[in-house]
């Protein structure tokens, strides 16, 4: 896909996103904050892969420019000053490397920045990337799937278990996609976010009637199987047939993740890149409470 006409004579800050929504849109609004604060045009990478199928037109109305081939980020990347790597299992990455450290500013020039993970830089500012969030206009399919849950709930809660010995398998999970203490550590925090532990919290919730109704994203059907024997009318979430990384299902996740800011409490997976978004997303002041931590 062309990029589209709109990129200015504004020298740009490419940001090429990789792994799943949540990653990918971290990364993104992170890029947004600094190449405001430092006079240049967000050019978006988005190539769907194994981890997001999804076009970012399948999910989002975005009206900037986006480029989704290789010889366009192969291009970009020849004509930028400085190129920053932030995936770790790439040679030649430097995950977390400052981007536009003093001294190495570039004016007028590109910068190229590939990443899954929220930019390091003196010029990031988390108040933008949270206004750059919300601003996010999703398509009327997402929209549309938003709508077939009642809200809001007395109770969000995402629950991310799907890492470790079992999940291998599945190429977007696999100990491939990461250093070895990375995984890890990741499967470490994922088995802190057993189904068990919400459960224990929601029935505490429950017993003292603040958990009325409660709205679920989970990454398993196990899981919504054993919270509808649980809770059964009490429980909400949006019914799915798949449970994989196609552009539908894409779809599901992004409204997940605005279902799960529709609540006043919000029980969150910790070290979930999803987890994390919906809280961005969600308004201030929320009562947030995270697994491994809080219950």
């Amino acid at each position: 896909m062309p990029v589209p006409t709109v990129i200015t004579r504004q020298p740009c800050l490419f940001v090429d996103v990789q792994h799943g929504l949540s990653n990918r849109l971290r990364a993104m609004a992170s890029a947004a904050g600094i190449a405001a604060r430092t006079g240049r045009q967000l050019v978006v990478v988005w190539r769907p892969d194994h981890h997001c199928q999804a076009r970012i037109g399948d999910l989002l109305s975005y009206d900037w420019p986006v480029a989704e081939d290789e010889p366009s980020a192969q291009a970009f990347r020849a004509g930028a000053a400085e190129i920053y790597n932030y995936m770790e299992i790439e040679e030649g990455a430097a995950f977390q490397a400052p981007i536009l450290p003093e001294g190495a500013d570039h004016p007028g020039r590109d910068i190229y920045v590939r990443s899954a993970y929220v930019l390091n830089s003196r010029y990031r500012d988390p108040a933008f990337e949270r206004r750059f969030l919300r601003a996010l206009r999703p398509v009327p399919q997402v929209l549309d799937l938003v709508n077939r849950v009642p809200r809001p709930s007395a109770v969000a809660a995402h629950i991310r278990m799907a890492t470790g010995a079992a999940y291998d398998h599945l190429s977007f999970e696999g100990p491939q996609n990461w250093p070895a203490e990375r995984h890890a550590e990741l499967t470490e925090w994922r088995s802190k976010s057993h189904v068990s532990r919400f459960i224990e919290r929601l029935d505490t919730l429950v017993a003292a009637g603040q958990a009325d109704t409660i709205f679920v994203a989970a990454d398993l059907p196990e899981t919504y199987e054993a919270l509808t024997d649980r809770y059964g009318a009490q429980l909400r979430y949006l019914r799915r047939d798949l449970y994989d990384r196609s552009p539908r299902q894409v779809q599901y996740a992004l409204a997940d993740l605005l279902l799960l800011t529709a609540a006043p409490r919000y029980l969150a997976s910790t070290w979930s890149a999803f987890s994390d978004l919906a809280r961005l997303l969600g308004r201030s002041g929320r009562n947030i409470e995270q697994s491994g931590r809080d219950f």
